[in-house]
C-alpha cells in the first residue's frame, strides 16, 4: 500500500483516527507507555478506549474535543490531546479538561475511593514559555513543595512540545532510538518524508509496523482525505486568526508605549520634531498628549 501523499501526522482527526479506532488499543497503550517510561513512571496495560474513532462523526468536526480517552481495569484514565496552536492559556485547558474528568467520574454521594487516576498526555505543535531553558518532555503532579520525593499522585500532566524534539531526534542514532520509544514516535510524528525513515523506525519500536500501516491505509483512502482536508483548513483558519490576535496585541502595546514614550519627552520638554522622530507619532497625536 502507497502513501497517497504526505500529511500533517499532528492533525488531530489523524491521530484520533490512529489511536483512538478499535483494533489500535496496542498503538495507544505503546505511545501512552514511551511517555511514562519517559519518566520511570509505572507503564498501563489493558486499555479500553472510551468513544472510539468513527468517521461520521469526525467528518464535520469543527470545536476542539478531548482527542482521545482510555481507561485501564485498575480505575486509570488516560487523556490524549492534540494543539497545533496556542500559548501558555492552554495549560489552563489542560486543567480544565482534568477537572471536568474528575467530577464526571463520581455521582454525588459515591465514594472517593471510586475516582480515577488521570494521565493526561498533551501533543503540542507549538513551544511554550515557561521561562526556563525549554524542555521537550515536561510532568507536572502534585507533590510536597519542601520534599520533591513525596506526592499525591492523582495526577500526571504530560506536556510534550513536539518542535523540541527535532533537533534531539536528528542527532539520535538507532541505538538511542530503540532505547527511547517516545523518541520514536515524537520521529513518526514531526516527519516530513516518512519513506526515508519507515525501515529505522520499525526496526527501533515494533509497533510503527503497524503506525506505518494505519497511516498508509489513512492517505490511501479519499473519503478520509476529504475528511482531513476539511480538518486542516480549520485548523489552519484557527492558527491565522491567532496570530493575527497576537500581532494585533503587539502593535496595540507597541503604540501604548509609544505614548507613554511621548508623554514623558514631552513634560521633559524635548522638541516636537524628535519626539515625532523617535515614537512614530504625528504632530497632531503628540500635541494632544
Amino acid at each position: 500500500m502507497k502513501i497517497n501523499r504526505e500529511i500533517d501526522k499532528l492533525n488531530d482527526l489523524f491521530v484520533r483516527y490512529l489511536l483512538g479506532k478499535n483494533g489500535n488499543e496496542n498503538m495507544l497503550e505503546d505511545m501512552v507507555n514511551a511517555a511514562l517510561s519517559d519518566f520511570n513512571f509505572e507503564e498501563v496495560k489493558d486499555l479500553e478506549i472510551i468513544d472510539p474513532y468513527n468517521l461520521s462523526e469526525n467528518i464535520d468536526l469543527k470545536e476542539s474535543i478531548i482527542d482521545i480517552k482510555a481507561k485501564t481495569k485498575d480505575n486509570q484514565t488516560v487523556i490524549i490531546e492534540i494543539q497545533l496552536c496556542g500559548n501558555m492559556d492552554f495549560v489552563k485547558r489542560i486543567f480544565y479538561y482534568i477537572s471536568k474528568n474528575i467530577v464526571n467520574e463520581l455521582r454525588e454521594g459515591e465514594d472517593y475511593k471510586k475516582l480515577p487516576r488521570i494521565i493526561s498526555i498533551n501533543l503540542l505543535n507549538f513551544n511554550l514559555d515557561f521561562g526556563d531553558e525549554g524542555k521537550p518532555h515536561r510532568c507536572f503532579k502534585l507533590i510536597d513543595t519542601k520534599n520533591h520525593n513525596i506526592d499525591l499522585d492523582f495526577v500526571q500532566m504530560h506536556i510534550i512540545e513536539t518542535k523540541r524534539f527535532i533537533e534531539i531526534i536528528e542527532k539520535s542514532t538507532l541505538d538511542e532510538l530503540k532505547k527511547n520509544r517516545l523518541l520514536t514516535w515524537m520521529k513518526f510524528f514531526t516527519s516530513k518524508n516518512l519513506k526515508s525513515i519507515e525501515k529505522e523506525l520499525m526496526e527501533a519500536n515494533p509497533i510503527m509496523t503497524k503506525v506505518i500501516e494505519e497511516y498508509k491505509r489513512f492517505t490511501s483512502d479519499d473519503k478520509l482525505m476529504r475528511a482531513y482536508d476539511a480538518r486542516d483548513a480549520f485548523l489552519l483558519g484557527q492558527k491565522m486568526m491567532l496570530n493575527r490576535e497576537r500581532e494585533e496585541g503587539i502593535k496595540e502595546g507597541i503604540e501604548k508605549r509609544n505614548y507613554t514614550i511621548a508623554k514623558s519627552m514631552k513634560k521633559e520638554n524635548i522638541d516636537i520634531e524628535t519626539i515625532k522622530r523617535i515614537t512614530g507619532l504625528t504632530i497632531k497625536e503628540i500635541e494632544k498628549l
